[in-house]
């Protein structure tokens, strides 16, 4: 029995369309929510949401779409919600009528956890947002438009409830939407050339290391030295050698003061960036240290790569190329060197470093059963945030 066929079974309309999305926190697998649309009762908001889904609505010709967006606010024994790829903070608003829909009806009550309901900012201004209840709302009912449930995936939805959050209720770690799709495409977005990676960047401050995560994502380059506060978070899509992998990027500060924070925000990854300036022997020591924090954290299970920044200054370069590239390799470490300002080896070393974190994802069958890569784990904690119920979004 097909997917499809297994939760076909399950509907409340024969013909109402299944959806899924496959969720990650911090760049860890997280697990896939699949939702049926009620579009037998509401079916303008079912398809406007499955349309962002499936990232069949275009704007100026581009498709947009759920598919690499985060869930924004989380609050514990009421709801999560997502659905804003125009801001990512709740403020976001479109829909595929428009800037905004009126509200369809309300015939179908938030009676329970797993309730798909659209979030907004008063009456008739529904646009993407959206929330799935973690337990019964019924004091959104009349407000809130309900349009579809969670047929499979409730824990997903428990997991992502029990993140942590700071301020605004929003998580701590990204929890992004990987891919949303019907649910008919759903073995296709598991098969063994689909990848999620997540990938940290270390070094002392003021290294390159942002300004080369912007070249490699963005392709830009700012002359003005901005410092990273604690940790910033990006992500990019790449094909190589027929492997389709989603990169998530962390970029953490180097700053002595944010050093213990550095735990944090290397657990679960897949592979590390640790880059120093070719002219600072102090930033290559430092460099050092992070590689060595990182063994002792993650194991093998993590791929290394050392990277020499600046190389546009070689004129001034102090740490010789050959020591270097020696403890590289007495360190299991692959060794590139690179340019931000000048756009050099950026690319290539991903490109080494995707390369080597897939032939550890394919040796790593046992794990693959699964669905993670060793050290994809993440830890969630239970701790129930403060909140006010009172109000959904914003």
């Amino acid at each position: 029995m097909s997917d499809y066929d297994k939760y076909a079974e399950q509907l409340r309309h024969p013909d109402n369309p299944i959806v899924f999305m496959e969720m990650t926190a911090g760049g860890a697998p997280l697990g896939t929510i699949v939702m049926e649309l009620f579009a037998d009762v509401t079916p303008r908001t079912a398809e406007n949401f499955r349309q962002f889904c499936t990232g069949e609505f275009r704007k100026d010709g581009v498709p947009v779409g759920y598919k690499n967006s985060q869930f924004h606010r989380v609050i514990k024994d009421f709801m999560i919600q997502g659905g804003d790829f125009v801001n990512g903070d709740g403020t976001g608003m479109m829909s595929i009528y428009g800037a905004k829909f009126r509200d369809e009806n309300f015939e179908l009550q938030h009676n329970g956890p797993g309730i798909l309901s659209m979030a907004n900012a008063g009456t008739d201004t529904n646009g993407c947002q959206f929330f799935i209840t973690c337990a019964k709302t019924d004091f959104l009912d009349g407000k809130h438009v309900v349009f579809g449930r969670v047929l499979d995936g409730l824990l997903t939805v428990r997991k992502i409830e029990n993140v942590q959050t700071g301020a605004n209720n929003k998580p701590k770690i990204p929890i992004l939407v990987a891919q949303s799709d019907p649910v008919q495409f759903m073995e296709r977005a598991g098969t063994s050339e689909d990848y999620q990676f997540k990938v940290v960047l270390l070094g002392e401050g003021a290294v390159g290391k942002s300004s080369l995560l912007m070249r490699y994502v963005e392709n830009k380059f700012s002359p003005r030295h901005i410092s990273t506060i604690q940790a910033s978070f990006q992500s990019k899509q790449v094909d190589i050698d027929g492997a389709h992998i989603t990169l998530n990027i962390w970029d953490t500060a180097g700053q002595e003061k944010y050093h213990a924070l550095g735990p944090i925000y290397y657990r679960g990854s897949q592979g590390a960036l640790l880059i120093y300036d070719i002219t600072d022997q102090r930033s290559f020591d430092r460099a050092k240290v992070w590689l060595k924090e990182l063994q002792r954290a993650l194991g093998d299970s993590v791929v290394l790569m050392i990277v020499g920044n600046k190389f546009d200054l070689e004129r001034n370069r102090t740490v010789p190329l050959e020591e270097a590239q020696e403890y590289a390799s007495s360190m299991g470490a692959m060794y590139e060197e690179t340019s931000a300002k000048e756009d050099i080896g950026i690319a290539q070393a991903f490109e080494k470093l995707c390369k080597a974190m897939v032939t550890v994802a394919k040796d790593s069958s046992r794990n693959r059963v699964d669905g993670n890569v060793r050290g994809r784990r993440i830890e969630l904690v239970d701790d129930e945030p403060t909140h006010n119920r009172g109000k959904c979004c914003k």
